[in-house]
C-alpha cells in the first residue's frame, strides 16, 4: 500500500510539473546587428528544430515594470520555417522573410526585447535586449546577443555568435 501510494505521489508532481511549465523550450537564439545604414537587423541562429517569426517588444512602462505590459513594435514571419542561420532587415524584412508589423521608430532611453518564435507555441530562441544607444555603437558584421545560459549580453562577430548560439542548448 506505501509503494502504491509513493508511486502515485511520484505520478502526481510529475504531472503537475508538466502542467505548471509556463515557458517555451529554447531552439536556438536571437541577436542584432545593423547594415552598412545603420538600420537594425536580426539574426538569428536555430540549433535545432524550427522558428517561424520574431517580435520585438518594450515595456509599456519602463519606470515601473510591476505595472509595466508588453507592447509590440515590431513583427517579421520567414516565408518558410527556419532552421540554421539567417538575417533580415527589420524595416524591410526581405530574404526569406515577411513584415507582420511593421517596425515603430524606437524611443531613447527604452529597452526593447527581440526573441523568435513558432506558430505552435512549440519552441522560442532565447531574446536579446537592446536599446537604441546599444544599435549606435554597433557597426556591420557586429551582433549583440545573449551568452548561452546567462542573462548577460556580449557583442562579437558574425562567426562569434554563429560559434557560441547553439552552447548548451
Amino acid at each position: 500500500m506505501t509503494r502504491r501510494r509513493n508511486v502515485l505521489a511520484a505520478a502526481g508532481v510529475a504531472v503537475l510539473a508538466t502542467l505548471s511549465g509556463c515557458t517555451v523550450p529554447i531552439a536556438g537564439a536571437m541577436g542584432i546587428t545593423v547594415d552598412a545604414d545603420g538600420r537594425p537587423m536580426g539574426v538569428l541562429m536555430v540549433c535545432h528544430d524550427h522558428i517561424d517569426g520574431a517580435t520585438l517588444y518594450t515595456d509599456s512602462k519602463p519606470d515601473d515594470p510591476d505595472d509595466s505590459e508588453s507592447v509590440e513594435v515590431g513583427s517579421w514571419s520567414g516565408d518558410e520555417s527556419v532552421k540554421g542561420f539567417a538575417t533580415w532587415s527589420l524595416d524591410t524584412a526581405g530574404d526569406g522573410w515577411s513584415v507582420d508589423e511593421p517596425l515603430q521608430p524606437l524611443k531613447e532611453n527604452r529597452e526593447y526585447h527581440l526573441y523568435g518564435w513558432t506558430r505552435g507555441n512549440s519552441w522560442s530562441t532565447g531574446n536579446v535586449n537592446f536599446t537604441p544607444a546599444d544599435l549606435a555603437a554597433l557597426t556591420p558584421g557586429q551582433v549583440r546577443y545573449r551568452r548561452s545560459g546567462g542573462d548577460d549580453h556580449r557583442t562579437g562577430s558574425v562567426e562569434d555568435f554563429r560559434t557560441e548560439a547553439c552552447k548548451d542548448r
